[in-house]
């Protein structure tokens, strides 16, 4: 990675001791956000090894998230120029979590977050050529509603760990129910969407030699586990609205 951007340097400060980066820019912050989307998996396959599918469900959406901003990033809106919700979410991401570190509640520090609906806008756009901009966004934002439901606690979320004989409350996780298999098979696909997003901001960081072997491993995942689209993104959103008739 560091062939095309500065490592962090370290920062000596008595209060706040800490590495960061000299050079800010887009591209660095695709390569963090691809950063936190493989610890956040690495962290799903410990939860589902002990049972713990409701965090698994909390952090899927943590990762939607991550991957849906670095597409957000990768799509010039304003010709060749970055428009003003890009630049907004850019500066908010660098800003430091304090102003104040030796002083918490003294800091004053403000976040300008670019609502959720105008990242999932700007991701459908990527889509143009396969499928409605207005369906993505609306495949976008139902993922995010209902995944929603693991992280803010929602009922019927919650009511997924209820079951066995005699009935429960599975507060210790549900190794040996299918819950497992279910969730197995959805951090299938959320591997899938990572190498994918992956390939895109290797491309961004002018690493040809990276893309290439990204996309070789995309080929390979798609053999071994059968999850290569058989349909045109087009054609399952007509399948998709034929049940909701």
């Amino acid at each position: 990675m560091y062939q095309h951007t500065e490592p962090p340097v370290f920062v000596r400060d008595d209060v706040y001791p800490r590495f960061r980066h000299k050079t800010l820019s887009d591209a660095l912050a695709c390569y963090l956000k691809g950063v936190k989307i493989i610890s956040t998996l690495n962290a799903a396959l410990v939860l589902l090894k002990e049972g713990y599918t409701q965090e698994i469900g909390a952090l899927c959406r943590m990762i939607d998230d991550y991957c849906n901003e670095i597409l957000f990033l990768l799509v010039q809106q304003d010709g060749e120029k970055f428009s003003a919700d890009q630049i907004r979410f850019l500066e908010d991401f660098f800003q430091e979590e304090l102003d104040r570190p030796d002083n918490p509640l003294a800091s004053r520090q403000k976040r300008s977050n670019v609502p959720t609906r105008k990242i999932h806008s700007t991701c459908a756009k990527l889509s143009k050529n396969e499928a409605n901009p207005s369906d993505a966004q609306e495949i976008l934002r139902t993922l995010h509603q209902a995944f929603s439901g693991y992280v803010h606690g929602g009922y019927p979320h919650i009511m997924e760990m209820y079951g066995g004989n005699p009935p429960r409350f599975h507060m210790s996780g549900m190794p040996g129910t299918p819950r497992i298999i279910e969730w197995r098979n959805q951090l299938k696909d959320y591997v899938y969407r990572t190498i994918m997003v992956s390939s895109l901001v290797a491309r961004k960081l002018g690493s040809s030699e990276l893309e290439t072997a990204i996309k070789e491993l995309m080929k390979e995942f798609e053999q071994r586990f059968g999850c290569a689209p058989t349909k045109k993104a087009a054609e399952m959103i007509r399948d998709i609205k034929k049940k909701k008739t």
